[in-house]
């Protein structure tokens, strides 16, 4: 384990506090300058905008992977169903586009999309436009101007620049919010006060949900092989190098063992990082290697056939879905507004 996951979500004791007491000027620093953003945001001295039609924000309020990425397929796919025309903003991270705002296709080069928008993409397909832009106000205002009727924006919580008419709040129900300081003495973003100016809170993890939550599992699929060969798949029993460049890849190897998979090895890379061709090649001469569907983007044209990729499907009540619909029926209105004053005075900045 991490130190860092030692010291944020281990159990208190000896090692934790020497590590996180040192921290905490540091963190009082951050706690200043995260409010002070926040309020001058509020009262307009840094100026936010949006386009004439819903933002529904998805994010987090701790560092690392708390399931964001399946929630907004979900999402995405629940709202093409009931008629918007769905659009997706994201940062991109760790894509280099030639210019900004870039739109993601199916067979974009995932080191100019980043990998996350191309992973979207795919499962989306033409039912979600997807854009990609480190200033996430102009891609909304992009995604607007390509026929879009709401704005799904992936991993934003923070990013004030972009007024948003819904926020979907998502926690890791097994780490939750850790030892409960703000960085970097803890995993906080922003303190867990944050959850109340929320829609909706969803719980990625299974167990018991606060009241007003909603829970959300994650649905693994049989592994299926990159490239492309029909129907072949990783039965239960088989020994694997299991590799997620994911946030929190303790989640990802528990899932390959609930499914009956066996890890011998792992291939360790950051997350949003790349294995090396040659790493992945003598790895997979050994066993197959099981990788998230995040992963598994960078790596499709390798040619190697011994590299599985593990699909999830997030699974969320009824209950949650009409919550958002709720919330959404009330921000056309808003957005509505907003546009007219867009209209009469030019984007607001």
């Amino acid at each position: 384990m991490p130190i860092a996951d030692r010291v944020w979500y281990g159990k208190p004791g000896a090692l934790s506090c020497l590590c996180h007491l040192p921290l905490m000027p540091f963190t009082a620093f951050f706690s200043v300058i995260s409010g002070t953003r926040r309020f001058c945001y509020a009262r307009g001295i840094l100026k936010s905008s949006a386009p004439g039609i819903p933002v529904l924000v998805v994010g987090g309020i701790t560092v690392g992977g708390s399931g964001k990425t399946p929630l907004c397929v979900a999402l995405l796919k629940h709202l093409a169903v009931e008629g918007w025309r769905v659009g997706l903003i994201s940062r991109g991270y760790h894509g280099k586009a030639p210019s900004y705002p870039f739109e993601v296709r199916e067979d974009t080069d995932p080191a100019i999309s980043g990998d996350e928008p191309l992973l979207i993409k795919r499962a989306l397909g033409d039912k979600a436009v997807v854009m990609v832009d480190p200033d996430r106000a102009r891609g909304a205002f992009a995604l607007e101007k390509a026929g879009c009727s709401v704005v799904v924006a992936d991993d934003g919580l923070q990013h004030y620049s972009l007024q948003r008419d819904v926020e979907i709040i998502v926690v890791d129900a097994v780490r939750k919010f850790g030892n409960g300081h703000l960085l970097p003495a803890g995993p906080l973003r922003e303190g867990r006060w944050r959850l109340r100016s929320a829609a909706a809170v969803v719980y990625n993890g299974g167990g018991a949900v606060p009241i007003g939550g909603y829970g959300m599992t994650l649905a693994p699929r049989p592994p299926r092989a990159l490239d492309g060969e029909h129907g072949r798949t990783l039965q239960p029993g088989t020994r694997v190098c299991a590799m997620a460049g994911i946030g929190n890849p303790g989640r990802f190897y528990a899932t390959l063992r609930e499914m009956g998979l066996v890890i011998e090895r792992t291939i360790q890379v950051p997350d949003h990082g790349r294995a090396s061709s040659q790493e992945l090649e003598r790895e997979s001469a050994r066993l197959p290697v099981a990788m998230t569907a995040k992963d598994a983007v960078k790596y499709g044209k390798l040619g190697l056939d011994n590299l599985f990729a593990v699909d999830v499907e997030a699974r969320l009540s009824d209950k949650f879905y009409e919550a958002v619909d709720a919330a959404l029926s009330t921000a056309e209105g808003v957005a509505a507004r907003r546009g007219a004053r867009l209209g009469q005075d030019g984007r607001l900045s």
